[in-house]
């Protein structure tokens, strides 16, 4: 991998984090008024001594934590990835055993302080934000994608927070921000994937009030812990009847089950996948019973689809940057490969999409940010879930987030692995060989349309969304609107609500088709709205560096539209002609 500072090597994540993000839509929120610093001057708590006292003081904070985090991933662990994921896990006897290189790299962000980057600062975290957060995992994920996920499964402590009673923050939370603990996530079993509603693994509490579990977990994420460091793994269980309401969420230790075995995988070679054994293991009951899949999974799964997400944007910028370098130092018929126009348009390409990942996952992060943090402050006011959505301080927040999560993991997922494909195309069969890091990270790149939901179910979770919000009128095409009313070019204006009208009419289209048509085609209606969401957000980010002054990054904007521009318009172009010309096979029909 190629060693720098990856946060200061990236001039369009620079840019994102200073001009493109509105920090002041809701850090105040998040902050809950900068209560932490106020709370400070009066306890001298030391867990509260770098509380900001202003959105502009919580930005700077983060900046200086990115900056440090950029010289950790870029030069401490980018350095030992590759033999790494060479040397792999060991697995004996239920153990399992971790490269020591990465172990070390995990130690030196512990002692760095920003393990628990998203737990309160009270807990011994540093409470940021989703968006804070995403360039952490940005570059994380560029160094290793593998080794990203060890920091972000400790940060599952943020769920008990969320969702735990008091004593069970309590006696985990702290254990898991000083990093003695690490976290992972027990839902999906051997014959249920996304079925999650017909689990069969069982909780029964017995007459000393002990809640055991007993089933069998597979594909379970860091389930074993990480070196000597056990696991607090959130497990999913029946405790009722059939279906998603009868299902709770528990806490479980790791040191309680068998690791029966990981799985031999094709990517992500470091990171280890459990099946894993309940046999009357103890548990401990997290909130109510009957919420476990319907409150507390489903919001544990939406935050981990915005980290595949920016995990996505993090292997497009090490493929890219992967081959932009080969491609200089390559020589072919007397010149850089670079220079040959078969291989520049590859490489103007990944640029381009690249580019638009990072600006659709921010986005989304500070849409679900804006949605999260207000919710929070109407329950401190103690309204209930059902007032909270009413309330117009949410106005379309809820539904925009519920839109852009799946969205976004969506489209990054799926372009990463583009990028990471036409990475290797750049490098030959050079690339096909373990010679170079590139055939690392197109392993790596694949597992992100799978995991935490197929990108065929983020389609789902997404139509619902599109169907209702993008009719004229609708709180999406509003959205979309409102984005492209904040440019100043008149055509591009004209240009880019001519394709909000478009979908609008696109989705009568949609919903005149037969049930099997609309769930063929449900694939095409959310693609459509991702390259066209993605367009807008591209030129949004253009005009406000025209607004700054900031003539390198107008330039990098102008060069990446001329390329996204036309693959976004073909995209949409094709998907029109498909939705209105489609018809379900007869088989279909006469099924």
């Amino acid at each position: 991998m190629i060693l720098s500072n990856y946060y200061e090597d990236n001039p369009d994540l620079q840019f994102t984090i200073d001009h493109f993000v509105n920090w002041e839509s809701f850090i105040p929120k998040h902050e809950k008024n900068f209560s932490d610093a106020k709370e400070y001057q009066e306890t001298k708590n030391p867990n509260l001594e770098f509380a900001p006292t202003s959105t502009e003081e919580a930005v700077e904070n983060a900046k200086l934590v990115f900056q440090q985090m950029g010289e950790i991933a870029g030069k401490e662990l980018a350095a030992v990835a590759k033999e790494a994921d060479k040397q792999g896990l060991k697995f004996h006897d239920g153990k399992v055993e971790f490269p020591e290189s990465l172990l070390k790299v995990l130690d030196i962000i512990q002692e760095s302080g920003f393990l628990a980057y998203s737990c309160e600062r009270r807990y011994g975290g540093l409470h940021l934000s989703i968006t804070q957060e995403m360039p952490l995992l940005e570059m994380l994920a560029r160094g290793d994608a593998a080794f990203a996920i060890y920091v972000g499964c400790f940060n599952l402590a943020a769920v008990l927070e969320r969702y735990a009673q008091k004593e069970l923050i309590e006696e985990y939370v702290p254990k898991m921000t000083s990093g003695q603990y690490t976290g992972a996530m027990a839902l999906t079993e051997p014959d249920y994937g996304s079925d999650l509603p017909h689990i069969r693994t069982q909780a029964v509490k017995g007459e000393d009030g002990v809640w055991r579990i007993t089933g069998t977990k597979r594909f379970i994420t860091h389930a074993c812990g990480v070196g000597d460091r056990p696991a607090v793994i959130l497990t999913l269980a029946r405790t009722g009847g059939e279906g998603a309401k009868g299902l709770s969420f528990f806490a479980v230790e790791s040191t309680n089950v068998e690791i029966a075995r990981i799985e031999d995988k094709m990517g992500l070679h470091t990171s280890p996948t459990c099946e894993v054994v309940y046999d009357k293991t103890p548990a401990k009951l997290i909130g109510e019973e009957g919420k476990g899949l319907v409150k507390y999974a489903m919001g544990m799964m939406n935050g981990a689809r915005m980290g595949i997400a920016i995990q996505g944007v993090g292997i497009a910028q090490a493929a890219l940057e992967e081959a932009k370098k080969y491609a200089s130092e390559r020589i072919q018929f007397g010149v850089p490969i670079e220079q040959i126009p078969a291989v520049r348009r590859l490489l103007d390409e990944m640029e381009a999409i690249t580019q638009s990942l990072r600006a659709l996952t921010y986005h989304s992060a500070e849409v679900v940010d804006r949605a999260e943090s207000t919710a929070k402050v109407l329950e401190e006011q103690g309204l209930s879930e059902r007032e909270i959505r009413r309330h117009p301080d949410m106005g379309s927040l809820e539904k925009l987030a519920k839109l852009f999560t799946p969205v976004s993991k969506l489209f990054t997922s799926e372009l990463a692995n583009e990028v990471a494909y036409n990475a290797m195309q750049v490098f030959g069969g050079s690339g096909y060989t373990e010679e170079y890091d590139v055939a690392k990270i197109y392993r790596d790149a694949r597992i992100c349309v799978i995991y935490e939901g197929t990108s065929q179910l983020q389609v789902v979770a997404a139509i619902g969304g599109i169907n209702e919000g993008m009719k004229e009128g609708g709180w999406a095409a509003e959205y979309l609107k409102q984005l492209i009313s904040e440019l100043k070019d008149a055509a591009v204006k004209e240009k880019l609500s001519a394709y909000v009208n478009r979908l609008i009419e696109l989705v009568k289209i949609y919903k005149e088709k037969t049930r099997f048509e609309k769930d063929t085609l449900a694939w095409d209606m959310v693609w459509y709205f991702s390259w066209l969401v993605t367009y807008i957000l591209m030129h949004k980010q253009k005009t406000i560096a025209k607004e700054k002054g900031l003539s390198d990054i107008v330039q990098m904007k102008e060069k990446a539209l001329k390329v996204y521009g036309l693959r976004a318009e073909r995209e949409m172009e094709a998907i029109e002609y498909q939705v209105k010309n489609y018809q379900a096979p007869q088989e279909a029909v006469n099924a």
